[in-house]
């Protein structure tokens, strides 16, 4: 196994010998993903005891707000809900609701610190506009606001632990999605989610003997894409639906956790865009490299175009990696492929020399955002 020079220290990162990336982790981050599967577990007992507020009568839609790693439950929600559920499933990304929302919406707010300013915006404008509100929070402002309307018919509180270490929500997956998809299984908005948890446990710890530091890179596959990818532009490609979430996560778990850019996209619609800009591929200033994710249920000419596109249009300019999804049931498969995502972003971080859970640029932001005051109209 060829040994990576980190940019860290100058010391060398040898991803079979934890002890030469170990300081680079102090938070944790690769517990946490080891971790996964029991969380998954105990985020399932979570959702599965929750009382919901009572399902409106007349439901139109379901609407999750939340930002960052606590807004891609709803992503993956959204889609898993997309041939199952009787209604749509819409994210807000935004202080600002869409105009629909109203008392036959069930609204979710997701915030894993709860005090995510865009999330307590919108979910104030939905307390308003009489909508039925889940709120699931560690705790801050919005745990607050969940049990100071608790008199309420229609606000719930639906709390998930704080762990020590402190999780990053990105890490908390578990708790953020898989407590919602339990919940909602006892309102019969998803319902036959507790079967799929079953399956997508059993996988995950499958996948964590297979993907964890313990196992040597020459049968590991996160590790051999980390080594792959390193120096390199990840390009994530996703088919429509789950696959396409799941691309955007591993999208941003490389941008938060290996510090690097990275790009996402979906088929079919990359077809009819970003496969002509392949044209011009070699006067990128860095190299891409191309995962693509699919499951066996994708539409015959959606696998047609992923074969097309990567042997004619895409291998002669950059190497590609394609990744099927396992598992039988939506849930599984779809954890599956974020399950590598997350190792590899995590083994692309050490050999970049970097902690994964630092978010310093966020934190910035953050900072010089607090301090601006309220411009007068």
């Amino acid at each position: 196994m060829p040994e990576r020079t980190a940019r860290r220290g100058g010391h060398i990162v040898d991803l079979d010998d934890r002890s030469s990336y170990r300081q680079l982790d102090p938070g944790g981050m690769l517990d946490f993903a080891i971790s996964f599967p029991a969380q998954v577990a105990e985020a399932a007992e979570i959702g599965s005891r929750f009382r919901p507020p009572p399902k409106p009568r007349g439901l139109r839609q379901v609407v999750l707000a939340g930002m960052g790693g606590s807004a891609v439950g709803g992503d993956f929600l959204a889609r898993l809900c997309d041939s199952r559920a009787a209604v749509p499933v819409v994210v807000c990304r935004s202080y600002d609701l869409p105009a629909f929302v109203g008392p036959q919406t069930l609204f979710i707010a997701s915030s894993y610190s709860g005090n995510t300013e865009e999330t307590l915006a919108a979910t104030s404008a939905a307390l308003r506009r009489g909508a039925r509100i889940i709120c699931i929070s560690t705790g801050g402002k919005l745990r607050d606001f969940a049990r100071r309307h608790a008199s309420k018919k229609g606000v719930r509180l639906l709390s998930i632990p704080q762990t020590e270490p402190k999780m990053p929500p990105r890490a908390a997956l578990g708790y953020s999605f898989i407590t919602l998809v339990c919940a909602l299984d006892t309102m019969d908005v998803y319902a036959g989610a507790k079967r799929q948890v079953r399956e997508t446990t059993a996988l995950l710890r499958r996948q964590r003997d297979e993907l964890g530091p313990a196992a040597p890179t020459r049968r590991n596959r996160a590790k051999q894409l980390a080594e792959s990818l390193y120096g390199k532009i990840p390009w994530v490609q996703g088919t429509v639906g789950l696959m396409s979430a799941a691309a955007y996560r591993w999208r941003c778990q490389f941008n938060e956790n290996s510090k690097m850019l990275a790009y996402s996209g979906e088929y079919p619609e990359l077809n009819h865009n970003e496969v002509v800009g392949w044209e011009g591929a070699e006067r990128l200033a860095g190299r891409p490299e191309v995962v693509v994710l699919r499951r066996p249920q994708d539409h015959w000419r959606n696998r047609a175009r992923v074969n097309i596109t990567t042997k004619r249009l895409i291998e002669p300019k950059a190497p590609v990696h394609l990744v099927e999804a396992e598992g039988r049931s939506p849930l599984a498969q779809l954890m599956s492929v974020v399950y590598l995502g997350d190792f590899t972003s995590l083994y692309l971080a050490f050999l970049n020399g970097v902690d994964p859970a630092s978010i310093d640029s966020i934190n910035v932001l953050k900072k010089q955002l607090a301090n601006l005051r309220r411009p007068r109209e």
